[in-house]
């Protein structure tokens, strides 16, 4: 009976923190659920009422992958989603009309219409779209196809009315750029105190597994750091192209010069974690793994100054205590290993105190002298 009673009540608060989270998700997509589907239906009233066409499905199938149920609807992936799912159909409509359909006029058309898009532009939203409407389409049957000639519109023009659409809420509706680089700061900076973490707890136990640990976690730290880049780069076109966004254009190009400073720590960590399985266990290394373990700590901090905007006085005083320590002399002459690995972390410290707001000099001088 009492175990029963704990599997009760484990499951009760399991359920509870499911039920908690679910509302929140809910809570967090109501506006821009609703926004997408009133854009979905005047997608279809336009096609239908103003244009002619008797099934326009594509116009609202075309709004909501468009805007979808997030808040992150910068004006460049809005029109990068359309044209891609636009394309995939045009492609697919014709493709099948003139090629017939099959297993083989599908593996052809979706080849030709991803290469194509991956030609016209680097976004992945476009190339994705791009391939599976072109399946959707060529795999229907040829009776429902629109003519190739005449006879009404093709599905593609209800795509481009759905994106028209789309764009439009895109401008219309008050979009924060900053919300989706902070975002993004946040996984950058999470990304980098777990390789310090893993990196230190390598280093202590010298173990060749968690080095790999380590060394694995930092080379996969490049897509998160890619994915930050271009987050950066879509905020900052919405910046320029939205009215509303454009106050926050300065905020936003602080925010890439934090980026760049922050992928270059990483990169020296990630030196630190290559080197950490030819470092011989000694007290430099222990002194090593401290400061990497306090640095993570700073870095969590920076992470939480960054999603916030809040001033990173507090994070900056943190890194200035570990620069004060990162003194490869002190380790003693005959642990060069060690020694070396303080040199490469120095230069971490100096760009993560440049990218809580010092200057270049004062990021050096809070460096204790070698």
């Amino acid at each position: 009976m009492p175990s029963q009673s704990r599997a009760a009540k484990v499951v009760g608060a399991r359920a509870r923190t499911w039920v908690r989270q679910g509302s929140g998700r809910v809570r967090r997509a109501f506006v821009p659920v609703l926004i997408a589907a009133v854009a979905c239906g005047l997608s279809h009233l336009v096609a239908h009422y103003v244009f002619g066409h008797p099934y326009p499905f594509f116009a609202p199938v075309a709004a909501w992958a468009c805007l979808g149920f997030t808040s992150e609807r910068s004006v460049r992936r809005v029109a990068e989603t359309g044209l891609g799912l636009t394309f995939g159909i045009w492609a697919g409509e014709y493709f099948g009309l003139l090629f017939g359909h099959g297993a083989l006029q599908i593996t052809i058309a979706v080849f030709l219409a991803v290469m194509i898009a991956r030609f016209l532009g680097s976004g992945g939203a476009l190339a994705n779209h791009s391939g599976t409407q072109t399946a959707v389409l060529v795999g229907m049957p040829a009776g429902l196809m629109s003519p190739l000639l005449g006879g009404g519109f093709g599905r593609w023009t209800d795509a481009v009315i759905g994106t028209l659409v789309s764009i439009a809420v895109a401008f219309v509706i008050p979009s924060d750029p900053r919300r989706a680089i902070r975002n993004s700061a946040r996984a950058g900076c999470r990304v980098l105190a777990e390789t310090l973490r893993l990196t230190a707890v390598g280093l202590r136990t010298g173990q060749p597994n968690d080095q790999q640990i380590a060394m694995n976690r930092g080379r996969s730290s490049e897509a998160i750091f890619d994915e930050w880049r271009q987050t950066a780069t879509e905020s900052l076109n919405t910046a320029t192209i939205t009215a509303t966004a454009r106050k926050h254009r300065g905020e936003l190009a602080r925010s890439e010069a934090v980026r760049v400073l922050i992928d270059r720590a990483m990169r020296s960590i990630r030196v630190i974690a290559r080197r950490a399985p030819y470092t011989p266990s000694s007290e430099g290394t222990d002194l090593v793994a401290d400061l990497l373990g306090r640095l993570a700590i700073a870095v969590e901090s920076m992470g939480t100054d960054l999603s916030t905007g809040r001033s990173p006085e507090s994070t900056l005083a943190m890194i200035r205590e570990i620069g004060a320590d990162a003194v490869p002399g002190a380790i003693g002459e005959q642990d060069f290993h060690a020694q070396a690995l303080i040199l490469v972390l120095r230069s971490a410290i100096v760009d993560l105190a440049e990218a809580c707001g010092a200057s270049e000099a004062e990021a050096r001088d809070l460096l204790a002298p070698l």
